[in-house]
């Protein structure tokens, strides 16, 4: 009797032993990728899993992130959706920032606020001539494009235009998410946070597996659709966002709705 508990209780261990679930991903020298990181390990956490995460390297390019997930070299990275994306990576089909990414807010010189708030309509935006900057192959680069508002286009690593950004030259102003925008600002003083518009389309992030994990898909959307249905991803956003939500005050903006692109995207 004694020998069959012992084996009872060993094999209900076994039954009960946790997966381990190991995640190689991509970190920012700005701590951008915190939330994500986050996210990821207690949604996982919380379906029972141990998770290991890996990180390659202090800072990685978004460009270069995207190509370590087409090698296998990273698991997933966190992207706005795309038809190229959909088929060349894994979606794991779950939005991540409640929305937050496709709110965009202006990081400016401190000089264009003047003109800025005197445009209250995306006619008076595109008649401004000012120039948005964005990544080479961002989605928002085929947004702004829809909506007929000009667009720099900076290849290789994004966050050089930070220093890029002038009242009167090639590229005016830098639109962040308002998941973004106050942790940039503080890194940047010499910018600052425009004060009066909101540009809006729908869109979120979502988090892309390279097709050499696509066998993770299935758990992580579970965890993840678990982690929005029970509160996780909204107590995450405040944990990390909460207060630069308060400080953007979005109910006071002036809100411009931008259209998606009718064709679809041509992005990488």
């Amino acid at each position: 009797m004694q020998v069959i508990a012992i084996l009872f209780l060993l094999l209900s261990a076994s039954v009960y032993s946790k997966e381990t679930i190991s995640l190689t991903l991509a970190a920012q020298i700005d701590g951008g990728h915190a939330f994500y990181h986050e996210l990821l390990y207690e949604a996982l956490a919380a379906q029972g899993y141990d998770v290991e995460i890996s990180i390659l390297d202090e800072h990685t390019p978004q460009k270069r992130a995207i190509k370590m997930v087409s090698s296998g070299a990273l698991t997933l990275t966190w992207l706005l959706p795309t038809s190229e994306r959909d088929a060349k990576f894994v979606s794991v089909g779950v939005p991540i920032t409640n929305g937050l990414i496709g709110k965009r807010i202006m990081l400016i010189p401190p000089e264009l606020q003047a003109k800025l708030s005197k445009i209250n309509s995306i006619d008076e935006l595109r008649a401004s001539g000012l120039i948005g900057g964005m990544g080479i192959n961002w989605f928002d680069v085929e947004v702004w494009e829809s909506n007929d508002l000009a667009v720099y286009r900076e290849d290789g690593e994004w966050r050089t235009l930070y220093q890029k950004l002038t009242v009167d030259g090639d590229v005016n102003y830098f639109p962040r998410g308002l998941n973004e925008v106050m942790n940039e600002a503080k890194l940047n003083p010499h910018l600052a946070i425009e004060n009066h518009l909101l540009l809006q389309y729908e869109r979120d992030f979502y988090f892309y597996i390279s097709p050499k994990y696509a066998d993770l898909q299935p758990l992580l959307h579970d965890a993840l659709l678990k982690a929005r249905e029970n509160g996780m991803i909204e107590r995450l956003v405040q944990k990390h966002w909460g207060g630069a939500l308060q400080e953007v005050n979005e109910s006071q903006r002036t809100v411009i709705e931008l259209s998606l692109p009718s064709q679809p995207s041509q992005k990488q």
